[in-house]
This record gives C-alpha cells, structure tokens and sequence, in this order.
C-alpha cells in the first residue's frame, strides 16, 4: 500500500499540471504607489504587468501581481511557454490546462496515515502484510497505541473499498437492466 502519488518513473500519476513543474517569476515588487507597473522581460520580450499594493489590517502592505489575462489578483504569475498571441504571464487559474497545487492530489488520508504509521513500526508496505515483533527499545504502552492506530486507518480502508465494490456491483446491476430492457 504505498501511498504517494509517484509513479515508477518519479513523475505524478495525473494528468493536470502543477505549480512546482512551471516557471514562475519574481514576487510583485514593492512600489510606494498603490498601484503601478512592472516589466518583466520574458525570452527577451518586454510585457508589462501591473502591481498593486494593499494595505493590511493590522498594518504593513501586501504586494500583489494583477494577472493579465483576467485581472485577478495573484501572488504568483507563471510563464506560458510558447505562448499563443495573448500574454506569456498567467495566473494559475488562468494557465492553459489550469495549475494545481500537489496537494489537491493526495490520497485519503486513512492512506497516508497507514502507510506512515507502517513505516514507523517496520512493517512492510500493505494491507494485509506482517506486522513486526515489538521492538525492545519502544514502550509496550508506545506499541499498543501505534498497532490501534493502525488498525483504526486500515479499517477506514477497507470501509472505502467495500463501498466502492459495493457501488461498482449496484452499478452494474444497473447496466444490466438497463441493458435488457433496451432490448
């Protein structure tokens, strides 16, 4: 039960684009104007960006980029490589195929927190795998917690999975008839 979104060949098992795998450019520089410009030279084309600064509650400023293409506000703008005849800047929203942080993919946390914990006390990868002999270095009080623990994630697995094969199964019932009386 490995439980990382990382496939054989070190890159994500998903189709969307995130933020780490982009160029982004420098943070929004701070202007003693509210509002005001920046150029930034992108493959040795000029392009304006506006920035523009808030000031905060308690306060201090904020500086934040204005997106090009919708004028959000962003901390961030990421360069579009061969970008078409709009702006080579955008937001993440606004990246073609959109951006997205790696941790809008993770699993379950039942997942990672079983693999974790397996981890911790040395046992194999897996479900149904061995649990290890009791270090003598850990508490027995340590140990008890960590295999409850464990138990308590593996159980809110296999809950997932029987209601998944139980919607897969309701599903095809489904299909069936659906099937038979089309017929």
């Amino acid at each position: 039960m490995k439980a990382n979104l990382q496939s054989k060949s070190g890159l994500p098992r998903t189709h969307k684009r995130m933020l780490d795998s982009v160029q982004q450019i420098a943070r929004a520089p701070f202007t003693a104007l509210a509002r005001g410009e920046a150029r930034v030279v992108i493959d040795g084309a000029e392009v304006l960006v506006e920035v523009e600064r808030q000031e905060r509650p308690r306060g201090g400023w904020q500086v934040y980029w204005c997106c090009p293409v919708c004028s959000r506000r962003c901390c961030a703008l990421f360069v579009i490589g061969n970008a078409p005849a709009g702006s080579p800047v955008a937001c993440r929203k606004c990246f073609p195929g959109g951006l997205t942080y790696r941790s809008q993919h993770t699993l379950h946390p039942a997942l990672t927190k079983a693999a974790r914990l397996r981890r911790r006390i040395g046992a194999a990868p897996g479900v149904l795998s061995r649990l290890p002999p009791r270090p003598p270095h850990w508490r027995r009080d340590y140990w008890v917690r960590a295999l409850a623990e464990l138990a308590a994630a593996e159980d809110m697995i296999a809950a997932r999975l029987r209601a998944t094969v139980r919607a897969v199964e309701r599903r095809s019932k489904r299909d069936r008839y659906s099937d038979r009386a089309a017929r």
